[in-house]
């Protein structure tokens, strides 16, 4: 119950800092370049057949950015050439064990 008051309490000054910032303005915005990069990785574990684990991974990533701009100085337009990369990996391992036998009293 403590934590939620805390969190109540400070949500006057998050408001505050939301809305001291300022809009961007036309010149500003054609300024911003667009572009994203992700990144993603997935791990699965599993038995195989008596006293075997196989391991599999995979990641990926992805990206764009502008590669090059040109723009027109007579009119007002411009283009924006993007490069994309995307990548991909996938690896397996399995693998068996012999457990020592428990000695006998």
């Amino acid at each position: 119950m403590k934590k939620v008051l805390m969190g109540l309490a400070a949500l006057p000054f998050l408001a505050g800092v939301a809305v001291a910032g300022e809009p961007l303005t036309a010149q500003q915005m054609d300024r911003v370049t667009a572009g994203f990069t992700a990144i993603s990785i997935a791990d699965a574990e599993g038995l195989v057949g008596e006293s075997g684990v196989v391991l599999a991974t995979t990641a990926t990533l992805s990206q764009v950015l502008p590669f090059a701009t040109a723009k027109c100085s007579s009119c007002e337009t411009g283009t924006t050439l993007f490069k994309s990369i995307a990548a991909a990996q996938s690896s397996t391992v399995t693998s068996t064990i012999t457990p020592a036998p428990i000695p006998s009293p």
